[in-house]
């Protein structure tokens, strides 16, 4: 009776060392896809970048490649080809789920303006990004978007750049001498609209509900080198995207 006893409480003991599934424990996903060229024939050796965490892979002898063991949400990726200009697309993923996607070009070195997701009833068409949204991707400066610009409906746009943390301001009238960063030279941020060099004077008069996004850079460490000039290596930048002039990457 006794050994039934003890063989029993074995078990017992037994069945609680089996383990289970942590609480919270999230099921990994999978962003996975194919570089293919015009006419679907694959590109080996093109570079994937998953820009969220930094991983860059090579697609395989059959244009595929693969990035496992993801948490669910927003992930931006980036396909270089050599001979094509990148392409960039936000994939949202959730808990478990595996997402397939396509880059392809088109004859004349270009990649096409969308890539499609697949593994759904009907695929996300996901457009390339306009360059605001790539360069707020990556990570650096500050980025007033438009719904920001609607919400706060401003008389100008300064309005809301001179209350940016970090940002310096003397104010007086319609005029702001704007300061970025604490250069000890005191340089004032360069100034570009729609990727083109201009002044203060042209921003201020700029109205807001024509403007698409603002991005501040405070110094050369942040500026994006198409912005990167001898006033930016000193005062930072301040890029506006009109909604006229917003374009997207090719």
């Amino acid at each position: 009776m006794l050994d039934w006893k003890r063989a029993a409480l074995a078990a017992s003991v037994g069945l609680l060392a089996i383990p289970t599934r942590a609480h919270g424990q999230l099921r990994p996903a999978t962003i996975s896809g194919r570089v293919n060229n015009f006419d679907g024939a694959p590109v080996p050796g093109a570079r994937v970048v998953l820009l969220n965490l930094r991983k860059t892979v090579a697609t395989d002898s059959v244009g595929r490649f693969s990035f496992t063991g993801l948490k669910p949400g927003p992930y931006r990726l980036q396909a270089n080809l050599i001979g094509y200009p990148p392409l960039y697309a936000l994939i949202q993923i959730n808990e478990g789920e595996q997402k397939d996607v396509e880059f392809r070009t088109d004859s004349v070195g270009q990649l096409l303006p969308t890539i499609f997701v697949e593994g759904e009833p009907q695929p996300d068409l996901v457009k390339p990004l306009t360059t605001f949204e790539r360069r707020q991707s990556a990570g650096h400066g500050r980025f007033i978007t438009r719904d920001e610009i609607a919400r706060r409906n401003p008389m100008r746009i300064m309005d809301m750049i001179r209350f940016l943390p970090g940002v310096r301001a003397d104010c007086r009238g319609f005029t702001c001498l704007i300061r970025l960063n604490q250069d000890p030279s005191g340089c004032g941020p360069a100034i570009f609209v729609d990727d083109q060099h201009t002044s203060l004077a042209v921003l201020e008069n700029t109205p807001p509900m024509d403007i698409e996004g603002v991005e501040l850079y405070r110094g050369p460490s942040e500026t994006p080198p198409e912005l990167n000039n001898e006033a930016a290596r000193c005062g930072g930048a301040i890029g506006v995207w009109t909604r006229r002039g917003e374009r997207r990457d090719r």
